[in-house]
């Protein structure tokens, strides 16, 4: 076990497009999740545009959970044409650095019931939706295949926390091998009721971008592989996914790492003010590989 003298040691965090918040704070962190080992690690993703890429070389918007049902070529025009209508008032309202959690909050919820509600009565169309998880194999940033590869050999949970559309989540997770039994999505799944119709979505609570935490997953499967694990390393692109290790009142190393991908100028110092780290316009994961390597 060797720790770090200095955050620069690690080469990936010398790029340009890396922002640190506190190098000293961040240090220490890293320094205790080396020092306390993976068998006390676990990891906390977002899936839409954190294990997927903001976009791609061609410049081209990688699909959203949600955008890969809408994908689906059994989807009604109708349910696009609501979809678009709502992405159009509530996505500025998201994306808003100015905005207080507060209302945004308010927003988000407005925005998840209205999405949620429009899927009543349509089709699941669920080899439809498999088909375009295998499209999204290559919208996933690089690395995170060698993310979930060590994370498997060393016995590290993964949960992928998504306020997006579950079934759409698995369904890319499944395509691209990742969906492995450390692995574990917690989302918005679709009810499904007669003739393969929605009827809407399971749970008492939707998740949403602000909310997602992991009080959400006490009481289940996941909460008991990772109750004696103190250390995590988080990411995520949205403001409100620098807390989706919150609830967890064990963890004491948290490491935030946030993806930029938009409005870089106005939304940096937000970023930097709930993530230690920050990168801009990055297609990889490699810096949080390059931190798992230093753990034994």
């Amino acid at each position: 076990m060797k720790l770090l003298s200095c955050i620069r040691d690690i080469p990936e965090f010398n790029n340009e497009n890396v922002h640190i918040r506190n190098e000293q704070e961040l240090l220490e962190k890293i320094n205790k999740i080396i020092k306390d080992g993976h068998q006390n690690l676990q990891i906390v993703t977002d899936f839409d545009h954190t294990l997927t890429k903001h976009s791609m070389e061609n410049g081209s918007t990688v699909l959203t959970s949600f955008g890969m049902f809408r994908e689906c070529p059994s989807i009604p025009q109708e349910y696009k044409d609501e979809d678009n209508r709502l992405a159009d008032i509530y996505k500025p309202i998201e994306r808003d650095p100015n905005m207080s959690l507060e209302e945004k909050t308010k927003h988000m919820v407005d925005w998840y019931n209205a999405a949620h509600a429009q899927l009543k009565g349509v089709t699941f169309p669920r080899h439809e939706l498999m088909a375009i998880g295998h499209k999204m194999i290559e919208c996933f940033r690089k690395g995170v295949e060698d993310m979930i590869t060590w994370s498997q050999k060393q016995q590290v949970p993964v949960l992928v926390f998504s306020a997006g559309l579950g079934d759409s989540v698995e369904a890319a997770m499944k395509a691209a091998n990742f969906l492995l039994p450390h692995v574990k999505v917690v989302s918005n799944f679709l009810a499904i009721g007669d003739n393969e119709k929605i009827v809407g979505i399971k749970g008492d609570e939707v998740i949403h971008t602000l909310n997602k935490n992991e009080t959400a997953i006490k009481n289940t499967e996941y909460y008991e592989m990772v109750r004696d694990r103190c250390n995590v390393i988080l990411m995520g692109d949205n403001i409100g996914d620098a807390r989706m290790a919150e609830g967890m009142e064990h963890c004491s190393a948290v490491v935030k790492v946030g993806f930029l991908g938009h409005n870089v100028e106005g939304n940096l110092p937000n970023y930097l003010d709930k993530f230690d780290v920050v990168l801009v316009n990055e297609p990889t994961v490699d810096l949080v590989n390059a931190i798992l390597k230093l753990i034994l």
